[in-house]
């Protein structure tokens, strides 16, 4: 017999807060929209999962570690068994050592505690769905041979997108034994959408949106919790390149129409799910060693001179220029050095759930989704860290801003793949 329970609880940080994204300095002035964490739990015989969902850009695993040490001490959830994510929105806040960060930890602790505590019987079904409009691959060939990072809208010297897309909307759903739905949990790969003239109001961006609009279409009870983790996203986002532009005078109304269609996407995967109150749930979690890159060479540290020059006489520089130079400065002066993330999985039923600890590239979460044993798998991006961009080694050689950025050494996001790939296998024949 199943049993299941939902929380959502409120993150949004006091005014003032540094905030995260973009390539600003800027601090925290308004809130348009709160930040939640959203969590999910379940047990069912002697297994036990639990997902939380948080409005964040990211948070380090150092936090995850704590956060999970206070569930751990409150439901004796073990490590393994809950997931902790965060959508990516580049309207929220820095997390570090203050005091945010420490009422973070206990606010998203609280929230699945919380979850836990409210476990009844209940029935989970899962399903997808599809949604190609709003979603691109940011990364463009060039005629030149290059692979550029947004190379700006309407760009004449653009061949094509240099990578593909996910358009499916993965979703998990609980309800109770009479039908009425409590929790709904959906995936869908895109970076975030952004809110172009208002960054410094605090907001979940269409994560928010998202939720709501999931109120909406299903209706019902006011206890509903929806959440949207983000999927496999670290090379695609919102900007149609070869297509049309953004309105100019927008600020939320794009927004909330991008929530809304992929709203309509999941509603559509939940009305295909069939419903059980018998379900396998298992977890696993192993770790995995980043190896930094080499120190910069000469001819580096000569290019990266070059570009700040460039960058100081106003003059034109590409955002792969602009990361490349500054992790040639920052890991000149503080060399990089092996870094041990996690990576877990969790089975629900004939679902799997994987997560990656950073911002995962498009290709590598679709290689897992390919592989896996299950017959549907959720990838969700930034689970238990944020180690920043997770490049296929292609995206290496090619070039750009993301895999430009990274302080590792090429071939790590296959590795992370692989784990999370011999993880759901794992699952599956226990």
């Amino acid at each position: 017999m199943l049993k299941a329970g939902v929380s959502q609880v409120d993150i949004t940080p006091p005014l003032g807060v540094g905030m995260r994204g973009y390539f600003e300095e800027r601090t925290a002035t308004t809130v348009h929209d709160p930040l939640h964490v959203r969590s999910f739990a379940l047990e069912s015989g002697s297994g036990a999962v639990a997902v939380a969902v948080c409005d964040l850009i990211g948070l380090q695993r150092q936090y995850v570690d704590r956060t999970k040490e206070r569930i751990a001490a409150a439901t004796g959830l073990r490590p393994e068994q809950v997931m902790i994510s965060c959508t990516h929105t580049h309207t929220g806040p820095h997390t570090g050592d203050d005091d945010y960060t420490r009422f973070l930890i206990g606010r998203i602790a609280d929230g699945v505690r919380m979850a836990w505590d409210r476990r009844e019987p209940a029935l989970v079904g899962w399903g997808r769905g599809a949604e190609s409009r709003v979603v691109f691959n940011r990364r463009y060939r060039m005629k030149d041979g290059s692979v550029q990072t947004n190379p700006g809208l309407g760009n004449p010297e653009v061949i094509e997108p240099a990578g593909p897309v996910d358009p499916e909307v993965g979703v998990l759903e609980l309800r109770r034994c009479d039908g009425r739905t409590i929790g709904l949990l959906a995936n869908y790969a895109l970076h975030y959408v952004g809110i172009p003239e208002d960054r410094q109001a605090i907001s979940a961006d269409y994560y928010g949106f998202f939720a709501a609009s999931m109120q909406r279409l299903i209706g019902g009870a006011g206890d509903l919790v929806a959440a949207l983790a983000n999927g496999a996203s670290g090379d695609l986002n919102n900007l149609d390149v070869l297509g049309n532009a953004r309105p100019r005078n927008d600020r939320y109304q794009h927004t909330e129409r991008v929530a809304a269609v992929v709203a309509a996407a999941a509603f559509w995967g939940r009305n295909e799910a069939q419903f059980t109150d018998d379900v396998a749930l298992g977890s696993a979690l192993a770790e995995v060693t980043l190896e930094p890159r080499s120190a910069p060479a000469p001819d580096e540290l000569a290019r990266a001179t070059a570009i700040e020059a460039r960058v100081t006489a106003g003059q034109r520089v590409l955002m792969g220029e602009r990361s490349f130079a500054r992790r040639v400065r920052r890991t000149a002066a503080h060399p990089a050095e092996p870094y041990t993330t996690v990576v877990q999985a969790l089975r629900i039923g004939d679902l799997g759930v994987a997560s990656a600890p950073g911002e995962l590239f498009v290709e590598l979460g679709l290689a897992i989704k390919q592989r896996s044993p299950f017959g549907q798998t959720l990838v969700l991006e930034l689970g238990n860290d944020s180690v920043g961009y997770i490049p296929t080694a292609r995206a290496f050689e090619e070039g750009a801003y993301e895999p430009e950025s990274s302080p590792y050494a090429p071939g790590f996001g296959e590795a992370i793949a692989e784990t999370a790939v011999r993880l759901l296998e794992g699952l599956r024949d226990e």
